[in-house]
């Protein structure tokens, strides 16, 4: 889109405001509200913004080092192709940003120039990415603006009971996710209640991978406002609560041929019909199956999610059409034919875990890697690899693994284990409702 695409859209529509967004590695979509006139000069220029913001919490806190840098500037420049209206809010509309170093590159720890990199590569051996995501969400009957006050227990369900596909549930919580589908009629391809009380899913239509993640950024976003509108709370919590299901962000890929365009991971004549480069893509991803978790599951709370018999992948094996593996084969057509990577929770930062996917996958493809056979039924009790159940463990997966640096650049690694092992700290001195519940009265 030119400058000149995207006065039209302004003029035509009265926009007064633009929101400008980066995503930084926690998740995290940081930016400004820029009026019209000053949108023009950061289109051109770029924002500043405190570099600090690449390297803390989704809570903002200041780790350890963080003012030995100085704190200098990372510039934010505009990508004008994803320049679009924000419907969400009242003449309004939305870009994201690259972060850059003052010398004009690539900041090393820019989720979205990472998975731009896992793409070039791509490319470079021949292929093109296709990706999508499902997400699953939470909409909680209390108003936000309660919880932004304190109220984070004691919350009940939109509903007592699941009623997972149910037309007439979805039905009830129309005002909310009919105003987002309207917000995104070619991202999303269907909503729909989820197998936990007041849970819904999102799945969004594939397209390249970098598209795929700004789509799930922008949708979080405008979820969460929209809810808030109504009233409502929305929550993308990998568990918001021990006795209910955990909300999902399976992650679809698939390759084709860049010069026939036809796919590369279906083969009519090999075995389940899956060829050779599909085979080793997931081999890749299989291999480096617990570092991985951190950028799949990046929070301490994404862990209870990853529980046995739960919907959630939790093994190093794979199965086609088999969601009780942590990879899954669809191989129905040749258009079909992807890798669903069933690790991750609805906290991801898809930059990073489409990244990982990709590049994992790519990584496998270079190397020859061979997966181990399918498996069928219940794979749960199979006697393989479990994913790592804390964060501390998967610190502990991630710290000695030179695999999943060459998968991600050491910098966003280390940097992210940085950022887990400060969560963990947190976590070990903060007294919670569950420890005042068991001791408070009884020891």
């Amino acid at each position: 889109m030119q400058i000149e695409d995207v006065r039209r859209i302004i003029e035509d529509n009265d926009v007064r405001t633009v929101i400008i967004g980066g995503t930084d590695p926690a998740g995290i979509l940081r930016g400004k509200r820029l009026t019209v006139p000053y949108f023009y000069h950061a289109a051109e220029s770029g924002a500043n913004f405190a570099s600090y913001i690449l390297g803390t919490t989704t809570m903002d806190e200041v780790l350890p080092g963080l003012f030995d840098t100085g704190i200098p500037d990372v510039h934010g420049v505009l990508d004008l192709s994803t320049f679009r209206l924000a419907p969400w809010e009242p003449r309004t509309a939305i870009v994201l940003m690259d972060w850059e170093t003052p010398d004009g590159k690539p900041h090393p720890l820019c989720p979205r120039s990472m998975l731009k990199r896992k793409v070039a590569e791509a490319a470079a051996m021949g292929y093109r990415e296709s990706a999508s995501l499902e997400l699953e969400f939470y909409l909680l009957p209390v108003p936000l603006s309660e919880i932004r006050l304190g109220k984070w227990s004691g919350i009940e369900p939109g509903s007592r009971d699941i009623h997972c596909y149910s037309v007439l549930e979805g039905h009830f919580w129309e005002p909310v996710i009919g105003k987002l589908r309207d917000c995104f009629p070619q991202e999303i391809e269907a909503c729909l209640p989820e197998w936990g009380q007041g849970q819904f899913e999102v799945n969004l239509h594939h397209s390249d991978a970098v598209r795929m993640a700004d789509s799930a950024t922008m949708l979080k976003l405008a979820t969460k406002q929209i809810a808030a509108q109504a009233g409502a709370t929305a929550t993308f919590m990998a568990k918001w609560r021990e006795d209910m299901s955990g909300s999902s962000g399976h992650i679809h890929i698939s390759l084709s041929k860049a010069d026939t365009g036809q796919s590369a991971f279906h083969d009519p004549q090999g075995p389940l019909n899956l060829s050779p480069a599909f085979h080793q893509f997931l081999a890749g991803n299989l291999d480096v199956f617990a570092a991985s978790t951190l950028f799949y599951a990046p929070n301490i709370n994404s862990y209870k999610r990853l529980q046995s018999l739960s919907f959630a992948g939790t093994t190093r094996n794979w199965g086609v059409d088999n969601r009780t593996t942590g990879f899954r084969a669809i191989n129905r057509t040749p258009k079909q034919t992807r890798l669903e990577i069933r690790l991750g929770g609805a906290d991801v930062n898809a930059y990073l875990a489409l990244a990982t996917g990709i590049g994992a996958g790519l990584r496998g493809m270079r190397l020859g890697l061979e997966p181990p056979p399918a498996s069928t039924g219940n794979a749960y009790g199979e006697t393989v690899e479990r994913v790592p159940s804390t964060l501390a463990e998967a610190v502990a997966a991630t710290e000695p693994c030179q695999a999943i640096r060459e998968v991600l650049s050491p910098e966003l690694v280390e940097n992210a284990l940085r950022i887990a092992r400060f969560e963990l700290g947190v976590s070990r001195t903060v007294v919670t409702d569950l420890e005042r519940r068991r001791y408070l009265e009884s020891v």
